[in-house]
């Protein structure tokens, strides 16, 4: 099965669900309702932060600015994940529904306070600066009193000569679309459509993580439908693609990593595209353990839930299979690969393709490295290159890069890798003559009609 959709980089997000809680036992509650009572008895002050029950705990995360909605939290309360314990042992359904409304009002009323907060942190100062999340920071800062275009440009010439900015680029990204939201008072599709590709893109998601803050499910779910509409993304597919792709992300965020609900608000946009699109950043949100491990994640089959899933919703899973193969396996490429070929009859080739993805960020796309990791694909090497050569594409935001590593790949496989480049080309081009243009720039005469097959030129 040989896919002709984009591809994403690994990145990593803030996650929405709780830290392990439960350590204080007193909280000074501004209520007495039974509900502000059970989060005050139960401990969730000793981790949570929530102006209504003066609580100020660090370990998880702050209420006021989450907003959840009463459903997510009674969920979470109730089968704990991410690090925080299940409470239905220790309370009972009345007191879950007493404690989840109590947060969603208090959360709710406490105003808009955003997950970005600016100071005077600069990027000269980072790089001698042990300060954690510091480049986050600062590139936010810039965001937020210049606008996101121009922290995105500094991203851009710093990710080539800053060690500290390369390693991180991504989630930097995320943090200025944190910012850039701010700058464009909450207006998501404004900020969507003054951002860039930098570093995987990762502006577009941070905006998106935000713009679902504080709204209950059904609201979510109509937003959704309309969030990507604005006519600056709608430019062309590939704005298109990561504006509902960060979409994915934040939906599983703003639920606590309910993966089923999540796939299933995916299905409710208007377009095929849209939906295919918004499941990709779904499973990729799902294999973010930096709160702890989903519950959709499995630590001896890393193939678990793209084997259990819908048929219409395997796609972006396979894809994005091998991330969490590489966690389980010691980051052994062989080992990977082995369970790449247990995959489901149909879906084999798709999980090499990811292979590919990771193995270009793994080499931090140095194609002589890249293509000597998708050698341990054996049969399904072409796969692996295929899918390398479109996140190369992806990552550069064009071909030049990419088009090297196809020159360097074994002769047979060529055609097909820059028929990768092609798929990544056709989203970025609109129209016909662009698409053309683009894969003629960067690819040789014998090797121009894969491109364009790639790009959907006829």
């Amino acid at each position: 099965m040989k896919l002709r959709l984009l591809s994403v980089g690994v990145l990593l997000v803030f996650a929405l669900a709780a830290s392990a809680c439960g350590s204080s036992k007193k909280s000074a509650a501004s209520s007495n309702s039974p509900g502000a009572k059970v989060f005050a008895n139960a401990g969730c002050a000793g981790c949570h932060t929530l102006k209504a029950a003066n609580a100020k705990g660090q370990i998880g995360p702050n209420l006021d600015e989450l907003k959840p909605d009463e459903s997510t939290v009674e969920r979470q309360v109730r089968n704990g994940g991410n690090g925080m314990p299940s409470f239905k042992d220790r309370l009972s359904g009345t007191q879950i529904s007493q404690v989840a409304s109590f947060v969603y009002q208090a959360a709710k009323g406490t105003g808009n306070v955003p997950y970005f907060k600016p100071d005077n942190t600069t990027i000269a100062e980072c790089q001698h600066s042990s300060k954690p999340f510091c480049f986050r920071q600062a590139f936010g800062n810039v965001a937020y009193k210049e606008g996101p275009r121009k922290a995105l440009e500094l991203l851009a010439t710093d990710d080539r000569t800053i060690s500290g900015v390369h390693a991180d680029c991504h989630q930097i990204s995320h943090w200025v679309g944190h910012a850039g939201l701010l700058y464009y008072k909450n207006d998501a599709g404004t900020a969507l459509s003054h951002g860039a590709m930098t570093c995987n893109s990762g502006y577009y998601h941070g905006v998106l993580q935000l713009a679902l803050a504080g709204l209950p499910r059904d609201r979510v779910v109509k937003k959704s439908q309309h969030l990507c509409d604005a006519k600056a993304v709608n430019v062309d597919d590939f704005l298109l693609y990561q504006c509902v792709h960060g979409l994915g992300h934040g939906l599983m965020i703003y639920s606590g990593d309910d993966l089923p609900w999540s796939l299933k608000t995916c299905h409710k946009l208007l377009t095929d595209f849209d939906r295919v699109s918004c499941t990709g950043g779904v499973f990729m949100q799902n294999l973010d353990t930096t709160m702890g491990v989903s519950k959709y994640l499995s630590n001896t089959n890393p193939l678990y839930p793209c084997n259990i899933v819908a048929e219409r919703d395997k796609v972006y899973c396979y894809l994005m299979v091998t991330s969490r193969a590489l966690t389980l396996t010691g980051f052994n490429w062989s080992k990977t690969a082995a369970w790449c070929r247990k995959a489901e009859p149909g879906w084999v080739a798709t999980c090499f393709q990811s292979m590919g993805r990771d193995a270009s960020g793994a080499t931090r796309y140095v194609p002589r490295s890249t293509l000597r990791i998708c050698s341990f694909a054996g049969k399904n090497e072409d796969e692996c290159i295929y899918g390398a050569s479109r996140d190369y594409a992806n990552n550069y935001a064009g071909g030049k890069e990419a088009a090297v590593l196809c020159n360097m790949s074994p002769k047979r496989y060529r055609g097909y890798c820059y028929e990768g480049i092609g798929t990544i080309l056709g989203a970025i081009n609109r129209y016909t003559a662009q698409r053309k243009s683009a894969c003629r720039a960067v690819t040789p005469r014998r090797y121009t009609a894969d491109c364009f097959r790639g790009a959907a030129v006829t």
